[in-house]
């Protein structure tokens, strides 16, 4: 670990000359494959790097027929690299295949842990929780980017899971059944947990939530040895968990009465060796990250890394800083000024301390210029390769856990639920209810209808797990909770626009993050039955 940050941190040192020249290698390995062939690439070697700022900006629909071509098993279409996975994706069109090579797990992707963590030998013997679960296996093609992540570790390590509590044999099972009852249980199987993993923030505020609410009934099953049938677990992890060697029974005693003094800071006064939480969270994910923070005491937390399934872009490097070092290997990024309409691409050594740039990415997997749609704020640099902030989506989506739920989707789900339902929505508009944990989606709509709200929740719950995977995923693990139906008076949404004193193009109000507007329609709710 040590040797990889000191590598990472000297080639940041020099990130215009790594950036450059992973541009170089990409384009000199795949001048052959048709899309090398269609745009060139031998011409651009020759006459310079700068001639590739001409290839046009592309976006996820240039790439489909050619990734349709490749599911079916055609080499040298738009890579030279053997394609290991596809990773499901939302991101900005409905469902998405990205091609994952070999080539680009071993650039950028296989840094994360060891760069971004601290590389001491007492962090590397001590014992930490991992609240994701890899439910798929090397012959599963088609899977998620944290799935595709944990198999590259395995194969590279065998023993990089020996420090999670569990071990590989609890971090990989199809069949997992009641996740937070699971990990859980191994936290509260060791005193001296060191830290907790996870891929977003969230999924640790979930965990801590459920301790909160389950508390009692787990430390008496863990007291006296047995899971009662009806939690919700496969005979082969029950079996695994009651293996597990646990605390003298004072270990629960204690337990048992920090719990009964409240939740505020329970984490550093139960775990007192625990330093740190990690994962993807920071000012986008602001009330998620002020809820954890009750719960952890003054322990710190570590914003992980910045990654899509198109590429690995960044590293954090500090606790409690949420800046990331872009990744010069990873792949090759330019930025596009958000205020430019000329498509004029700045490279690292052309960037500014304080703008915004929306990003655009050529990969290891055959995607070249590339537009993420992710809009970042550059917050300085290291050496001079440049380090970045999250700032938004450039086309909006209901995202709690990374699902990424889009405009495109939500349209389809409310047309799909009153087409079923027979009756008439004629607005519509959505945001994340933080008021309940999990979180969930808010739906407020307005129309010519006679059903219950609850109906259209059940109804709009089955319709986003058919059009969103990820969605899918997250519901089954109940990371995110089933949607609430809000209808709301005739005008509503007019309304909401008349009172911000907007004029011009009426453009619809279909996700909104203001808690003014939440509010402001939600004093508008109407009862069905009632006349208006």
């Amino acid at each position: 670990m040590e040797k990889d940050r000191f590598r990472f941190l000297k080639e940041c040192r020099d990130g215009v000359k790594v950036s450059r020249d992973t541009l170089l290698k990409i384009l000199q390995d795949n001048k052959d494959t048709e899309y090398g062939k269609k745009y060139d690439f031998a011409k651009i070697l020759k006459s310079g790097l700068e001639e590739y700022r001409k290839l046009p900006l592309t976006d996820y629909g240039d790439y489909k027929e050619f990734i349709e071509r490749m599911l079916r098993g055609e080499e040298a279409v738009l890579t030279v690299y053997p394609v290991e996975y596809f990773i499901t994706s939302s991101g900005s069109t409905n469902q998405k295949m990205i091609p994952m090579t070999k080539k680009g797990l071993n650039n950028g992707f296989d840094t994360f842990y060891n760069v971004a963590l601290p590389d001491d030998e007492e962090w590397e013997t001590a014992k930490h929780l991992h609240t994701s679960i890899v439910r798929t296996e090397k012959e599963d093609k088609i899977t998620f980017l944290s799935n595709v992540h944990f198999l590259n570790e395995r194969e590279k390590n065998p023993h990089f899971f020996d420090k999670f509590i569990g071990g590989e044999i609890l971090m990989f099972s199809k069949e997992i059944g009641d996740l937070w009852y699971v990990k859980l249980w191994l936290a509260l199987s060791e005193p001296n947990m060191k830290s907790i993993y996870s891929i977003y923030q969230y999924d640790i505020l979930l965990l801590l939530q459920y301790f909160k609410e389950h508390w009692r009934n787990i430390l008496r099953d863990m007291e006296s040895g047995s899971i009662p049938p009806e939690i919700n677990l496969s005979s082969d992890i029950r079996d695994k968990l009651l293996k597990i060697s646990l605390p003298e029974k004072e270990w629960f005693t204690f337990v048992k009465e920090e719990c009964e003094k409240g939740f505020e800071g329970i984490v550093k006064r139960i775990w007192k060796k625990c330093r740190m939480v990690n994962g993807i969270g920071g000012k986008v994910f602001g009330t998620q990250e002020q809820n954890l923070r009750f719960y952890l005491g003054d322990i710190s937390i570590h914003y992980f890394v910045y990654a899509s399934s198109e590429a690995p872009i960044g590293i954090a490097l500090e606790e409690e800083n949420d800046s990331y070092v872009c990744i010069p290997h990873g792949c090759f990024v330019e930025f596009l000024p958000l205020e430019d309409d000329d498509k004029n691409t700045k490279w690292f050594d052309e960037l500014e301390t304080g703008k915004k740039y929306e990003l655009i990415i050529t990969n290891f997997a055959g995607f070249y210029r590339y537009r993420l749609l992710d809009i970042v704020e550059v917050t300085g640099f290291y050496g001079n390769t440049p380090m970045i902030r999250f700032a938004f989506r450039k086309n909006q989506a209901v995202n709690i856990a990374g699902e990424k739920t889009n405009l495109s989707m939500i349209a389809e789900v409310v047309k799909e639920t009153a087409e079923t339902l027979g009756e008439v929505i004629t607005e519509y508009s959505v945001c994340v209810d933080e008021s309940v944990m999990p979180n969930r989606y808010c739906f407020f709509l307005e129309g010519d209808y006679e059903k219950q709200k609850e109906i259209y929740s059940r109804f709009l719950d089955q319709s986003l797990c058919k059009r969103n995977r990820d969605y899918e995923d997250l519901r089954q693990l109940n990371q995110v909770a089933e949607p609430v139906c809000i209808h709301v008076e005739k005008g509503s949404h007019i309304a909401w626009k008349e009172s911000l004193g907007k004029q011009g193009h009426n453009k619809p109000v279909q996700i909104s993050e203001a808690e003014e507007f939440q509010k402001f329609m939600k004093e508008r709710e109407r009862r069905i039955g009632i006349k208006e």
